[in-house]
């Protein structure tokens, strides 16, 4: 009885933010289009009229303001006793800078160089979280890298468009309106981005172009004795898009084990299957067992599972084209989209729920 109690307490405010979020997307949805960006960036010439017409109006929007939030030029004290000057930094409640933002003028493009300058500023600013490079137009938003936390990645985990952007694309910059910006819950979402696109990155890498060490795993597996360069070349050519998708059909029967049940898994729900398995085998605790995270797919229900067991499930996920809920300990929790950005919001409840059936 209490925990139900307090798992009604804990969805009715998690259905709080997300009404929340929904309202400020709503409310940034009626302002950008009330908002003549494009007379903004005919104003925005130099790097000066461009933070006035463009970036300052951005961060209204956001709910920050001149006076207690962001202030310009922020010193930043570096090696050897220099002092570089960050373009715009935002604090809360009139804090260390939490943010620190590199302005370009409109009419250029974002660069390495620029990045490596917003980088420079992040490592000398340890109190930092947000680096934001922006040139009023296009806002790329970065963080630490996952396996080097003092250092900013080199690609944004977000980006927004003021000439391209989607209603979607509104509410995931809602987290960062000031309303209900949560500094730490941003990193935890930028870290498990960064690591599920290096992990993608590294598994194509690692089938394409195709490298002795795949061969020789694959020859191991095929049973064979002796490997010759006849051989080797012949599994080389065999390993293609073609062959990796006939693989991936199979998989799909295998993880699913649902090939006599006329049960479709889905593109989106493999795809919440690989985010929520990937922010799980990150835990410690939880990364020797990997193998023995599937799931299990019915007609109205996707679950999660150890074993492949319905009886030990980490978590049940219900995707439809109305409905896209995560169910963890029989609680409800509302998705707005399934991507990693939305997922990792619960990924402190999904590790406890899985590290619970593993001891």
């Amino acid at each position: 009885m209490e925990n139900n109690y307090f798992g009604k307490i804990l969805l009715n405010k998690q259905r709080e933010k997300l009404a929340t979020i929904k309202q400020i997307g709503n409310l940034l949805d009626k302002s950008f289009s009330k908002w003549d960006y494009n007379k903004a960036i005919k104003l925005s010439e130099n790097e000066s009229q461009t933070r006035d017409y463009l970036i300052e109006p951005f961060f209204n929007l956001l709910g920050y303001n001149k006076m207690e939030h962001y202030s310009h030029e922020f010193s930043l004290k570096f090696d050897k006793g220099s002092v570089k000057k960050v373009d715009m930094v935002i604090s809360l409640n009139r804090r260390t800078p939490i943010m620190l933002i590199e302005c370009k003028r409109s009419t250029s493009n974002l660069t390495d160089r620029n990045r490596q300058q917003l980088a420079e500023y992040f490592h000398n600013h340890k109190e930092s979280k947000v680096g934001i490079l922006t040139n009023g137009i296009v806002y790329e938003f970065y963080s630490v890298m996952w396996n080097e936390p003092k250092k900013l990645s080199n690609y944004p985990f977000m980006i927004f468009d003021l000439r391209d952007f989607t209603r979607a694309d509104l509410e995931d910059i809602a987290n960062f309106h000031i309303q209900v910006f949560n500094p730490t819950e941003i990193l935890k979402i930028s870290e498990e981005k960064y690591f599920l696109d290096d992990f993608n990155n590294a598994l194509t890498q690692t089938l394409y172009p195709v490298g002795d060490d795949l061969i020789k795993l694959v020859f191991q597996k095929m049973n064979g004795k002796r490997i010759t360069e006849k051989i080797s070349n012949k599994i080389s050519n065999l390993i293609n898009s073609v062959s990796l998708q006939n693989s991936i059909e199979k998989i799909k029967v295998l993880e699913g084990e649902k090939s006599s049940t006329g049960i479709y898994t889905t593109a989106e729900e493999l795809k919440a299957f690989q985010i929520i398995k990937t922010m799980l085998v990150m835990n410690p605790n939880i990364k020797n067992h990997d193998e023995r995270i599937g799931f299990k797919d019915y007609k109205s229900q996707f679950k999660i599972v150890l074993d492949n067991m319905p009886s030990k499930e980490i978590c049940n996920l219900i995707l439809t084209n109305t409905t896209k809920r995560l169910v963890i300990d029989k609680v409800n929790y509302e998705l707005l989209s399934v991507s990693t950005l939305e997922l990792s919001k619960y990924r402190k409840k999904l590790v406890d729920s899985a590290l619970e059936i593993i001891s």
